[in-house]
C-alpha cells in the first residue's frame, strides 16, 4: 500500500484547467444550434440566456485551452474530465431554463436527464411547451449521447495520447487507428445515423419538428418527446421506426466503420450484437405473456406494446406506448433487468453493458467446467472467440459492485423517505442505467431531496461510476504530481 501511494499522482491543475477550456469552447459550439431554433421561434426569452451562455463559455474557454499544450495525460486525469464533463454540461444550462420559470431544482433535473440521456422528466405539459425548449432537450441528448470527451476529442484534440485516455473512458476500442481518426468515424456514423433517423421519422408521418426532435432522441436512446404521454399519441408507423433507430444506436458505432469492408459479418459477427437482439426478444416475449396473463388486452395489442418497451428497455431509450406504472410487478421486474443490462458498449445505450453480461456468464461456465477438469488444466475464458484478459473481468465485477451499491444506497434513500418499494426500485434502476422509463414517482411533487438522489444516479450511470468516483477521491487533487506541461 505505501508502494502504491509513493507511485500514485494527483492530477495536475494546469493540464486540467486546458482540458476544461477544450471542453467549455466545445459546449459554447453546440450552444449554436439551440440559440438558432430560439431566434426561428420569434426571438424567445430562452434564446438571449443560451446566447450568452455560450458566449462566456467560449470567452472562458479560449484561454484556459492555452494551458494545455498536448502533453500525455494521466488515467486519473482521462478520468476527471470526463466526470467533470458530464457535471458541467448540465449545469451551465440551469440558468437558461430557470429564465422560463423551470424551479432550479427541475432545470438541473431536466439538463442532467438530457445530458446523460436518461429520459425522466419531472415536468408536465409538454404539448404547451415552447419549440426552443424542446429542441433545447433533444439537442442536449444528442451530444450527450455522443459522448462529449469523444466530441471533445473529434473536434480539438491533436494529441493521440491524450486522446486515447478520453476515448477509453467511455467505453470505446483503439486497436485499428489513432484516436482522434477513431473518434472521427465514431462522429461520422453516429451523424449518419441521425440524419437516417430524421429522415425515417419524417417519412413515416411525423411532422418536421416532430420529427427532429423524435429522431435526436432516438439516435441517443434518450427518450424525451414532445407529449406527456410519451409517443403513445404517434402513428404506429412513426413508433415501428423509432423503435428500430433505437436498436441500431444501441449497437457498437465503431462497429459501422467496419460495413463496407466486411458486410453484415461486421455485426451479426459480434457476440455482443447478437446477445443484444436475443436479449430484446426475450425482454418482449416476456412482457407480452405477463401482459396477457394479468389483463383482458387482446393478444395484438399487448404483443405490440410488450415490443415498444422491451426494445425500449433493453436500449435504455425511455419511449412508450402505455402507462409503467399500471404494469404488472413481474413485467416491471422484468423492465428493470433488461434496462439494468443496456447495450452494447461504444452505443449510446445505458446499462452496464451486455459484454459484461456475457462475461458473467462465462465465468460461471468456466467455474463450473473447472468442478470436473483435471486439476493441472488450464481453463480460459473467451467471449466470441477472444480471450478475456484478467483486467477485463475485474473491471466487470468492479462495476458491478459499484452498481449494486450505488442502487441499495439510493433505494434506500426512497425507502426512508417512505415511498413504496416497488416503485422506488424501479426509479432507480431506470435512473442509473440511464433508461428514462418511470412507474410513476418522478413528477412535479417529487421532494427535492429524492430529484437530488436520482440526477446523482444518472451521472453515476452515464459515466460508469468511477469517473465521479475519481473526481471525489481526495488524493486525486492532493498529493505527488508530475511536472507540469
Amino acid at each position: 500500500m505505501k508502494q502504491a501511494a509513493y507511485l500514485m499522482r494527483a492530477v495536475r491543475p494546469t493540464l486540467l484547467l486546458g482540458l476544461i477550456g477544450r471542453l467549455l469552447m466545445t459546449l459554447a459550439a453546440l450552444g449554436v444550434a439551440p440559440v438558432l431554433a430560439s431566434f426561428l421561434n420569434d426571438y424567445s426569452p430562452l434564446m438571449w440566456r443560451l446566447a450568452a451562455t455560450s458566449a462566456l463559455l467560449g470567452a472562458a474557454g479560449w484561454p484556459l485551452a492555452k494551458l494545455h499544450r498536448g502533453a500525455d495525460i494521466q488515467w486519473n486525469e482521462a478520468l476527471s474530465i470526463t466526470g467533470l464533463a458530464f457535471v458541467l454540461a448540465p449545469l451551465i444550462m440551469v440558468w437558461p431554463l430557470v429564465g422560463i420559470d423551470i424551479a432550479p431544482i427541475d432545470a438541473w433535473f431536466e439538463s442532467v436527464s438530457a445530458v446523460t440521456t436518461t429520459g425522466l422528466t419531472t415536468l408536465r405539459g409538454m404539448a404547451q411547451r415552447p419549440a426552443d425548449f424542446l429542441f433545447l432537450r433533444a439537442w442536449m441528448q444528442w451530444y450527450g449521447g455522443l459522448g462529449i470527451a469523444a466530441l471533445t476529442v473529434a473536434l480539438i484534440m491533436r494529441h493521440h495520447a491524450g486522446a486515447r485516455r478520453l476515448l477509453e473512458t467511455t467505453g470505446e476500442s483503439l486497436t485499428e487507428a489513432g484516436a482522434r481518426e477513431h473518434a472521427r468515424r465514431v462522429f461520422v456514423v453516429y451523424a449518419a445515423l441521425t440524419l437516417l433517423a430524421v429522415a425515417a421519422a419524417w417519412t413515416s408521418g411525423l411532422a418536421p419538428f416532430s420529427a427532429l426532435v423524435h429522431g435526436l432522441a432516438a439516435v441517443a436512446t434518450g427518450g424525451f418527446a414532445i407529449s406527456d404521454q410519451n409517443i403513445a399519441l404517434l402513428p404506429s408507423a412513426a413508433v415501428a421506426v423509432l423503435s428500430l433507430i433505437c436498436i441500431a444506436a444501441a449497437i457498437s458505432l465503431p462497429l459501422y466503420a467496419r460495413l463496407p469492408r466486411r458486410g453484415p459479418r461486421a455485426l451479426l459477427g459480434e457476440p455482443e450484437v447478437r446477445a443484444l437482439f436475443i436479449a430484446i426478444l426475450t425482454t418482449s416475449t416476456l412482457l407480452a405473456a405477463i401482459t396477457v396473463t394479468h389483463s383482458d388486452l387482446a393478444w395484438w395489442p399487448a404483443v405490440a406494446d410488450a415490443l415498444v418497451l422491451g426494445v425500449s428497455a433493453q436500449t435504455d431509450t425511455g419511449f412508450s406506448t402505455t402507462d409503467v406504472a399500471a404494469l404488472p410487478p413481474a413485467a416491471q421486474l422484468v423492465l428493470m433487468v433488461s434496462m439494468a443490462i443496456g447495450g452494447c458498449t461504444g452505443s449510446t445505450a445505458g446499462g452496464i453493458k451486455l459484454i459484461r453480461l456475457l462475461i458473467l456468464l462465462r465465468l460461471i461456465q468456466v467455474a463450473l467446467q473447472r468442478t470436473a477438469a483435471s486439476e493441472r488444466a488450464v481453463l480460459v475464458v473467451r467471449v466470441g472467440g477472444d480471450r478475456v484478459e484478467p483486467d477485463m473481468i475485474a473491471g466487470a465485477l468492479q462495476l458491478l459492485g459499484l452498481w449494486a451499491l450505488v442502487l441499495l444506497l439510493s433505494w434506500m434513500v426512497f425507502l426512508t423517505q417512505g415511498q413504496p418499494p416497488m416503485a422506488s426500485l424501479f426509479e432507480v434502476v431506470s435512473a442509473t442505467s440511464n433508461a428514462g422509463l418511470s412507474a410513476g414517482l418522478t413528477g412535479p411533487d417529487m421532494a427535492p431531496w429524492l430529484k437530488l438522489v436520482l440526477t446523482a444516479d444518472m451521472l453515476f450511470g452515464r459515466v460508469e461510476i468511477l469517473a465521479l468516483l475519481v473526481v471525489l477521491y481526495p488524493p486525486t487533487w492532493i498529493g505527488r504530481r508530475r511536472a507540469s506541461p
